[in-house]
């Protein structure tokens, strides 16, 4: 049975808009413990080499894969960074 493609892309769509959230989250939970004094030199580090990192990850996860259609590389890409900024909101959470 052939996939719907505007199903595919609303589903996209929705997943992009949680890792918006979930990044929104992230960054209000890191400006605010910086503002207030409880962030710590080693979470400001964390913070830069988590995002290094995951863009290496990503990009050659991206070039391993061969040519794809847009929509299975922007899958991929909500996918990666998503699962890191969803880990990122639960430990963040739990100070």
């Amino acid at each position: 049975m052939a996939r719907n493609p505007t199903a595919a892309w609303f589903g996209l769509a929705s997943d992009s808009y949680r890792l918006w959230a979930d990044s929104m989250m992230v960054i209000g939970m890191r400006t605010t413990d910086i503002m207030t004094g409880r962030g710590s030199s080693h979470e400001n580090a964390r913070m830069v080499t988590e995002k290094l990192q995951a863009n290496a990850e990503l990009a050659v996860k991206l070039f391993w894969g061969g040519p794809m259609a847009p929509e299975t590389a922007a899958r991929k890409t909500v996918r990666h960074y998503g699962k890191r900024v969803r880990a990122n909101r639960r430990r963040l959470s739990r100070k």
